[in-house]
């Protein structure tokens, strides 16, 4: 699985990064939120507690997802 950042925003006042992904797939079914939540931990050295993911969503045929997600800098 390949993760492309296509936005990438901090937001100070909320001590959060916000980020819209382009998730390439090939010859697997949409990853599930606890794969990408796995994924995205391993990326940017954070803990999954920290990451939420708001959308997955399949792009219609094409093996690839976009993907909405922020990761808190604090709990």
């Amino acid at each position: 699985m390949e993760i492309k950042i296509l936005q990438e925003k901090n937001n100070q006042l909320l001590k959060r990064k916000e980020m819209l992904l382009l998730i390439d797939h090939k010859d697997r079914a949409t990853p599930s939120r606890e794969e990408l939540a796995n994924e995205l931990s391993k990326m940017f050295n954070v803990p999954k507690e920290k990451i939420v993911i708001d959308y997955i969503l399949s792009i219609r045929g094409d093996q690839k997802a976009k993907a909405k997600v922020k990761i808190y800098y604090e709990a």
